[in-house]
């Protein structure tokens, strides 16, 4: 992108045809749902929702991210449009003609009330704004917390030396997907779950896809193919005498619209379980 000022004949070129809006939603330290505050939007806006969204100035203000006749907002006080007109006549004659998907944007500054009366232009192969709705969309990922299976099951305790089988329930183990629109923009991020580690509160860890849930009729004793633990130390020394089993699934993020597309950071959801681990011999002679 080139920013130029009126008067000013500096232009240069960006690529955007792979954008990455950076790290918008810190689930990574903050996991759970509630605590990534994961729904964005304004006044009446719902996450997954397509109604005008709520964007915030870098004071931390709101206001809005489209504004008719004004164009789409970029983050720092300016909301940008399609040139237009003699305006567009102009830059094509003293700048040059736009090289496809290359397009003028006009840019209107200040804010409703305080419009800064300078005329800015810039040379985007993307709509500013397209990233400020990806910023949108991914927060209004709903991503679930994961839903713990094990056998023995969390109710029974676990036996040393026996396999716990671990999984995820398939219910959450699922793709979601939240949109954010706006002056005709459209822009769609999707989060895949793709792993899953296991702290299994021992010291130990494990990393897995979702895990295969444990069926009746399969052996007791028998090890899970795919995602397992075997615990070797009771829990008795452990605070309230049980271990912590945490399960953290990582889910792949990615967004597209507005002829673009981009990546982030994998996001996190975890929940955790108290499990009670036993010696086999206690277990056996009660």
């Amino acid at each position: 992108m080139a920013v130029v000022a009126a008067g000013a004949l500096l232009v240069g070129h960006a690529s955007a045809a792979s954008a990455d809006v950076g790290d918008l939603v810190n689930c990574t330290q903050y996991p759970t749902h509630p605590a990534c505050d994961v729904t964005a939007g304004g006044p009446g806006g719902s996450g997954g929702g397509g109604g005008v969204p709520e964007c915030m100035s870098p004071e931390g203000l709101p206001v809005p991210c489209y504004i008719e006749g004004k164009g789409w907002y970029d983050g720092d006080w300016c909301w940008w449009r399609l040139a237009a007109g003699d305006l567009l006549a102009d830059l094509i004659s003293r700048l040059g003609e736009p090289q496809p998907p290359e397009a003028w944007f006009t840019a209107s500054c200040g804010g409703p009330g305080n419009w800064n009366p300078s005329t800015m232009y810039a040379l985007f192969d993307v709509n500013p704004f397209v990233r400020v709705l990806a910023e949108q969309a991914v927060r209004r990922l709903e991503l679930p917390a994961p839903r713990i299976g094990l056998n023995p099951s969390g109710s029974a305790p676990q036996v040393t030396f026996v396999p716990t089988w671990l999984w995820i329930d398939p219910v959450v183990w699922a793709a979601r997907s939240a949109n954010a629109s706006a002056g005709g923009l459209s822009v769609t991020a999707t989060g895949v779950p793709v792993s899953v580690t296991w702290s299994t509160g021992d010291g130990q860890s494990v990393t897995c896809g979702p895990g295969t849930p444990w069926t009746s009729g399969i052996d007791p004793a028998a090890a899970s193919p795919d995602c397992g633990h075997t615990y070797t130390t009771a829990s008795r020394t452990a605070p309230g005498g049980r271990y912590l089993l945490t399960a953290s699934i990582a889910w792949q993020v990615t967004w597209v619209g507005g002829g673009t597309s981009g990546t982030e950071p994998a996001l996190t959801s975890t929940a955790s379980v108290a499990v009670l681990v036993v010696e086999s011999s206690a277990l056996t002679t009660g």
